[in-house]
Formats: structure tokens, C-alpha cells, sequence
């Protein structure tokens, strides 16, 4: 898995925000699982809805450097359809889900250049997961987000 430079990501989340980023393989499905807890204590999902979103962006200027991957990233053009990502698994009381990756349902397809094995860009999505807390009592409403970055490469088999 590759190492991202922490000023790549911070141009994708901010300073402060969480953020999941990854270096996947052209078709390739994988999955995460979350768990949520304040100092150990499993927070309660209960009523939240969780959705998760990615888009596809232009990724140029990569560059592997001491200090991990770098890059420019923008809007890529056409501008693509968000792409909704599967959430499963979901145990609300013990505040955990899995988010499913798979990359074959993205519309990326094998002839996209950027999936050449020599390349000098890949392809790239960002986005986010957001888990939407309802109003409790005297809590207002108020939502999580999750960044989410991720590089897609040709293993230089099917490209």
C-alpha cells in the first residue's frame, strides 16, 4: 500500500479531518471495517444514516517522494456521476460497519489510458463518508465525515 505525503492529503480533508486514502489494483475489491468509540466506549450509530461517495479526479504531477506520494488533484473533466460505495455489516450499537470497496462498479474501464502500465498519472477518486447524528434531547443534529482518497492502477496484466 502506498504512502501518502501528509500535505497531499491534507489538500483532500484539511488539517484536522479524518481520512482514509489507498492505492488500489485496476478491479480490484476490498473492504474496511469501522469502528467508532469515545475513549473505548463503542458510539451508539442508532438513527444515523451512513452513506459513502466518491467522484473520479484528475491526478497529475505524481511524484514518489522520501516523505510519501505527491500529486495535484482537480476536478476531472466531463465532470463523472458520484459513485455511491456499499456500506454493510452495520452493528449500530457497538458503532462499527464496513464500507465495500469495488472498484469494477466505478465505470473505470480497462482501456481508460490512465490504466496504461507506463502511465505517468493514474486514475483517482475522493470523496467522503458521512454519518448523519440525528437531534437527541438538547444535542443538536450534526454530521461525521470521512475523507476518502484513492489511487486506481493497472498490475500491468490487463492493461
Amino acid at each position: 500500500m502506498a504512502i501518502f505525503n501528509k500535505n497531499t492529503l491534507r489538500q483532500v480533508s484539511g488539517f484536522d479531518n479524518e481520512i482514509i486514502a489507498g492505492e488500489l489494483v485496476y478491479n480490484q475489491q476490498t473492504f474496511w471495517n469501522l469502528n467508532f468509540n469515545t475513549d473505548g466506549i463503542p458510539v451508539d450509530l442508532t438513527g444515523a444514516t451512513i452513506d459513502a461517495t466518491i467522484i473520479r479526479r484528475l491526478v497529475t504531477n505524481i511524484h514518489d517522494s522520501r516523505y510519501g506520494l505527491t500529486f495535484d488533484i482537480a476536478d476531472y473533466t466531463p465532470t463523472p456521476d458520484p459513485v455511491s460505495l456499499t456500506i454493510t455489516n452495520r452493528d449500530d450499537v457497538n458503532g462499527h460497519f464496513t464500507l465495500v470497496i469495488n472498484e469494477g462498479t466505478w465505470d473505470v474501464i480497462s482501456s481508460d489510458p490512465q490504466l496504461d502500465i507506463n502511465a505517468a498519472n493514474c486514475v483517482g477518486f475522493s470523496g467522503r463518508i458521512k454519518i448523519s447524528f440525528p437531534a437527541s434531547g438538547d444535542i443538536p443534529a450534526q454530521d461525521q465525515i470521512i475523507f476518502l482518497l484513492f489511487l486506481v492502477r493497472s498490475d500491468g496484466v490487463v492493461n
